[in-house]
């Protein structure tokens, strides 16, 4: 994955024709629509580019998503489409690793949502990776489109965390081949302005098997999940989750209970962590359906930890 450098300048030419400054003099002028499609034009430009550099690499989650947004741009009163989301490959010696892209919809005068996850990494290298990952692209200018600059930085930088993690390697834990001793259970209830992002929802679902958790995750607007089993779990979990760029998330609450005899299940009101959706006609979820199903499983007392009022059932 080395391109051509005259090819990048080639393609990139193309996206600063959405991001140079007479757009940004005439931005506030716009109208709200009119700014999303000059967001898009610079997505679909800068996807072009990028597919022309890494065409065996990238790869687009939804392409309906993107058709979506080519509708959008020839008719601005069309339904605003979700967030464009794809992977990047990156090959090493010892392995591969990928950059999860979600581009919210006023990307690039917005950061965007990135992600790596990698077999090569241990649960603190990945974090810490996705943590300076972050960083570098909250430092980069707002208005132009940055994908390409944080494809490089995994480059560069994915030999550097290797060795520090091969390092570590006698220091590690042996979390999943050891037994341990269970002192505590869990239960996180966690609130999100939104879930759309399929590859959001994909790590979240990943995650909770990978640590033995139960659950449920509800896409959608608002978007909430409920997590539980071992706390030393559940924390990692939510770590590893909150690392990841979000517009809004927070613990809402959480429970403890201590356990005896290494016994999970039987404090679980959940027996496996599980994707749900109500959608509504207005694209938000149905809160009468999820309150029906919070006293399904006899967690109803949640519903008014979140909102502040007493759920009701669907009529």
């Amino acid at each position: 994955m080395s391109p051509n450098n005259a090819t990048v300048c080639v393609v990139y030419e193309k996206i600063n024709l959405f991001t140079n400054s007479d757009k940004n003099q005439n931005f506030e002028r716009m109208s709200v629509n009119d700014k999303r499609v000059e967001n898009y034009q610079a997505q679909i430009a800068e996807l072009e580019a990028l597919q022309a550099i890494y065409p065996d690499e990238l790869t687009v989650i939804d392409h309906g998503i993107l058709a979506d947004i080519n509708n959008f741009i020839l008719d601005i009163h069309s339904d605003v489409p979700h967030p464009l989301e794809y992977i990047v490959t990156i090959l090493h010696l010892k392995g591969k690793c990928q950059l999860y892209v979600t581009l919210p919809n006023d990307y690039p005068m917005t950061k965007p949502e990135v992600y790596v996850r990698s077999e090569l990494f241990d649960r603190i290298q990945q974090f810490n990776f996705n943590t300076s990952l972050i960083n570098f692209s909250n430092a980069q200018e707002e208005g132009l489109p940055s994908i390409y600059m944080l494809i490089s930085w995994v480059q560069e930088n994915l030999e550097k965390y290797l060795k520090s993690s091969n390092s570590k390697t006698s220091q590690k834990s042996p979390v999943k081949l050891s037994k341990k001793i269970v002192l505590s259970f869990s239960r996180y209830w966690i609130y999100s302005h939104h879930i759309y992002s399929k590859l959001k929802r994909r790590e979240i679902i990943e995650i909770a098997k990978e640590n033995n958790l139960s659950g449920f995750c509800l896409a959608g607007k608002p978007g909430i999940v409920c997590i539980e089993g071992a706390s030393e779990e559940c924390e990692d979990w939510w770590q590893r989750i909150k690392a990841m760029n979000w517009q809004k998330i927070l613990v809402k609450f959480k429970e403890d209970d201590p356990v005896e005899n290494s016994n999970l299940n039987i404090h679980r009101k959940f027996s496996t962590f599980q994707e749900i959706s109500f959608p509504s006609s207005d694209r938000h979820n149905d809160m009468g359906e999820l309150y029906k199903y919070l006293t399904e499983h006899n967690v109803q007392y949640a519903f008014k930890e979140y909102f502040g009022v007493d759920g009701k059932p669907p009529i």
